[in-house]
């Protein structure tokens, strides 16, 4: 079931309608929420965790319709920590409240996921993406063709840098988003579909140890952002 759950993790927001009735939140601000596998011992039996996992894609759906939840997907195979399981990015600055979203997940009331929590800002215009998705699945609709989990997604690789090696990621046209977190991190979604082709273009210009590298799955809207990165 993790199996099949990375597979369709996209978390995507590929199904969701409504959203454009939603405010806009402030320019800038919002909530990184970093999905880790959680506590629980037990395992799921096949049924019950089929349940959970639905219930964690119907509640993702519910949140984009919202206008809460802007992008999310898995991180994959090859990843830093094999604890960490996905994304999502919130449009909320108010940790309260990128907690009370986020912890309606099924998957994280079940034990299945634990959540970080990163307070993000960035110029990028997340909106646009979550909006494109959204245009897609209605084109999809009124071709009365049924826009299924993934499609349309693609591979990225994902980049924390700690203080030191933020100055790595400036400037670069092979960065589509990038988040300056509160902490003093920078993350950044590299155009690229391999980590190690990243790591031999940043390692040489970076301190030892100051960079993390993820492969990570999502949205193929994120190539439509400006290169100027955010």
């Amino acid at each position: 079931m993790r199996i099949l759950a990375a597979a369709t993790f996209v978390f995507c927001l590929w199904s969701l309608s409504g959203c454009g009735t939603a405010p806009a939140p402030r320019a800038g601000d919002g909530t990184l929420v970093v999905l880790r596998t959680g506590p629980r011992r037990e395992p799921l039996d096949a049924a019950a965790s089929r349940e959970v996992f639905q219930g964690h894609f119907a509640n993702m759906r519910r949140l984009a319709d919202a206008g809460h939840l802007l992008l999310a997907g898995p991180y994959g195979t090859e990843k830093s920590d094999p604890a960490l399981r996905g994304v999502f990015l919130l449009a909320t600055a108010d940790l309260a409240q990128a907690k009370s979203w986020a912890e309606t997940d099924p998957g994280f009331l079940a034990g299945v996921f634990v959540f970080d929590y990163h307070r993000f800002t960035t110029t990028a215009p997340l909106r646009h993406v979550l909006d494109r998705e959204l245009a897609a699945e209605n084109a999809a609709k009124a071709a009365g063709k049924e826009r299924k989990p993934g499609d349309g997604g693609r591979s990225y690789v994902l980049v924390t840098a700690d203080a030191a090696a933020a100055p790595v990621l400036a400037g670069r046209d092979d960065v589509l988003l990038r988040l300056a977190l509160a902490d003093g991190r920078t993350l950044a979604w590299f155009d690229a579909t391999q980590v190690a082709t990243v790591r031999e273009r940043l390692q040489p210009g970076a301190p030892a140890g100051a960079l993390q590298f993820d492969a990570w799955f999502g949205s193929g809207f994120l190539t439509e952002l400006p290169r100027a990165g955010g």
